[in-house]
This record gives C-alpha cells, structure tokens and sequence, in this order.
C-alpha cells in the first residue's frame, strides 16, 4: 500500500514536468501561417495613380455623406445609414442601392422622373450580380462610379467606374479604380465636382469601428501613375496607402487653389441646406402617396371580390384613404412649385 501511495506521488511530480516538456515540444513544432499577399495588390501597386490630396476629415460613417460639400451642378447625394442614393442635377433620373432578401445582397437600381412621378426602379443592368453600393453617376450621364465587394475587389468594398452603352441599352464591364482608391479595407465612395475642380473618396482604412475618412483631391484631367523605378516598393505602399497627403504635395499654388475652392465649396453647401432639407421633404411626400396608391388598388381588388359583410368594412377605409390621398397629391404639388421658385431663384 505504501508502494502504491508512492508511486502516486511520484507520477503526480513527474506529470507537470512532462506537460511542461510537451508544451515547449508544441510550441518548437508549431510554425507560424505564411500569410500569402494576392497578386493582385502587388498589380495594382505599380499603377498606383499620383493624386493630389488637399484635405481629409474623419467622420461617423453612418452619416458621412452630409460631410461632402458636393455642388448642385454635380448632383444630390443621400444616405439612409448603409444605404446609398444619388438623383443627378436636372433631378430627372435617380439611382438607389437596395436590400434584396432573394440574395441577400446590395444592389443598384434607376428610375427616371417622368409626368410628375418616379417610374418604377429597376436593377441597374451590366453590374455584377457582386454586392454594389454608393452610386455616383457624373454630369454626362454615362460615367458610374460606385462601391462593390466580391471577386474583383481586393478587400472589402472596392471603387468601380463602369460606362453606359447607349447601343446595348446597360453598363459595360466595371473596372477597378485600383490604388490609391481601393484597398484591401472598406472603400465606399467616389465622387467627383466638376464645377470645383473637387473630387471626394470615403474609406475606413485605418479608422474605428462606426468610423470612415473622406479625403478630398484633385481630379486629374488624364490619368498619372508613380513611376515604380523611382521609388522603393515601402514608398510605393505607403502612398498607396495615403499614410500622409502631404507625400502628395507638389504644386505650392495648385495646393493652395484646390484648399481655397473646397473652403468655398463648404461655405455655399452650408447656405443650401435648407433646400436640401426641403427636397427629402418632397421626395418623402410622393413615397407616402406612392405606397398609399398601392395599399388602396389593393383594396378596391379585395373589394370587387368580397362578401357583403365585408365590402361594408372596406368602404370607409377605401374613401378615407382616397381623401388622404388627395391631401398628399395636393401638399406634393404645392412642394414642387415652392422648389421650382428656390431653382429659379437660384438659377437667376
């Protein structure tokens, strides 16, 4: 018994000795992963394209969009939390990103304002079936820009350009703007205002979680890449990167020109505020009657088809609708004319 008790207490010193061993033999056995870089970074870094970057502003990222100080001869943006929209300057076509539950996946869609309505929208077409967000379509009504995840993007979301064909009636392949606009992080949004010679990127490299950067730069006229025999593959990742926007000063005057414009461009989106604020009034009055005119043909459906007892529930509901109805149709037509004064005013 003795032996036994012995034994016992020698296998229980012994054990922590071996653990002990076999933890240090674990961890000489294990070896690090070997993180593999895709290709395609190493791609897009030598076509890194120099670009001038005058300002940059972190914000929350739930409302970045009324950060930008884009003018109206570039459009409307809007932005519903994680959901993108952009109506272009004659306020006659707008392009929205939804949710379809069938996929789960964002998409973009288009519809026109025709005979004092928006039509319809439909899914953009020639835009992969990849999630897409954040449309900004410029001023020639053919170039898109807009956010996308999925195989051709190199992180989270990446920026895309894509061009409407007017012979096949959709957009044609998208490109990837590649670096320094994409990135392996969340690269949301490109815009550009022609009118100030302005151009705005959002991304959350580098930021908090509920975070994103705007940067603003200087659009380039045609395109221009660092040249990859002057600079060590460190510099080029950190231009690429946009550790620091003064790496990409130059110009002193060119500098100062863009910083003066934007600080203009702040001051008169300002002052335009309440427009803006009066146009989601509008915009929000006509989906009121746009859903309320669909509940109602819903009814009167219902109606032709129901019992006694029932057409008598209905009747009510259906004239008291329809006197609503006529409400917002009359509070719509009174917005739209007290936009077409503010146009008018401000275009004279």
């Amino acid at each position: 018994m003795r032996r036994y008790t012995i034994l016992l207490l020698v296998i229980a010193m012994l054990m922590p000795l071996c653990a002990d061993a076999q933890r240090r033999k674990s961890r000489k056995a294990v070896k690090k992963p070997v993180v593999v870089e895709d290709p395609r970074i190493q791609q897009m870094l030598v076509s890194t394209q120099k670009i001038v970057f005058i300002d940059s502003m972190v914000v929350n990222k739930a409302n970045f969009i009324r950060h930008i100080p884009l003018s109206a001869d570039a459009g409307l943006l809007e932005q519903n939390d994680s959901l993108g929209q952009f109506t272009n300057e004659l306020k006659d076509h707008r392009l929205t990103t939804y949710f379809d539950k069938k996929d789960s996946t964002y998409h973009i869609a288009q519809c026109d304002y025709i005979g004092n309505t928006w039509t319809t929208p439909t899914r953009v077409e020639g835009i992969s079936d990849a999630s897409a967000n954040f449309p900004f379509l410029m001023a020639d009504g053919t170039t898109l820009y807009f956010a996308q995840k999925g195989a051709n993007s190199i992180g989270g979301y990446d920026l895309f350009v894509t061009r409407y064909d007017s012979d096949t009636g959709s957009f044609l392949r998208a490109e990837n703007l590649g670096m320094p606009f994409s990135s392996t992080a969340n690269d949301y949004l490109y815009a550009i205002d022609e009118a100030n010679n302005l151009g705005y990127f959002v991304t959350d490299r580098r930021q908090p979680e509920g975070k994103v950067c705007i940067y603003v730069f200087i659009p380039n006229e045609t395109r221009k890449i660092y040249t990859s025999e002057a600079y060590s593959d460190e510099q080029l990742r950190s231009l690429a990167r946009i550790d620091h926007i003064a790496d990409s000063w130059g110009d002193k005057k060119q500098l100062q020109e863009a910083q003066a414009r934007f600080k203009k461009a702040k001051t008169q989106t300002s002052s335009l505020k309440p427009q803006a604020t009066s146009l989601t009034t509008l915009d929000n009055l006509r989906h009121q009657a746009e859903t309320l005119e669909k509940a109602l043909q819903l009814a009167r459906n219902y109606y032709a088809r129901a019992n006694k007892s029932e057409r008598q529930a209905l009747r009510m509901e259906i004239l008291n609708s329809e006197k609503e109805l006529e409400a917002l149709q009359l509070e719509i037509r009174k917005e739209e004319k007290k936009q077409n004064r503010i146009l008018y005013k401000d275009n004279n």
